[in-house]
């Protein structure tokens, strides 16, 4: 059974920080196997803002997900072309179809 969630993410306008900068990746490569997101540019209150949903596609309960939102061109908002990804997350383990907050 899937699960889906919504996401409403405000971006905030990061300038890189020079050769200190680490790169994330998420923790588990395989992730786009467990989750799908659809997610669309919007803007509100003047500010760029992420919206959508995350589905989980595996048979397990899922809790704490944590997102990356990639700037892919460096440009002013709302124009800016994001990625999304799912950085983190952890399976909860429990019994059969017991659901979590």
């Amino acid at each position: 059974m899937a699960h889906v969630v919504a996401l409403v993410l405000t971006l905030a306008v990061v300038a890189p920080a020079a050769a200190d900068m680490k790169i994330l990746e998420p923790h588990d490569p395989t992730w786009e196997r467990i989750f799908k997101i659809s997610w669309q540019m919007d803007e509100k209150k003047g500010r760029p803002v992420v919206e959508g949903y995350i589905v989980n596609a595996s048979p397990y309960t899922i809790g704490q997900v944590q997102l990356l939102v990639d700037a892919l061109v460096a440009r002013a908002a709302p124009a800016a072309r994001y990625q999304v990804r799912v950085y983190s997350f952890d399976r909860i383990e429990g019994p059969p179809g017991r659901r979590f907050p």
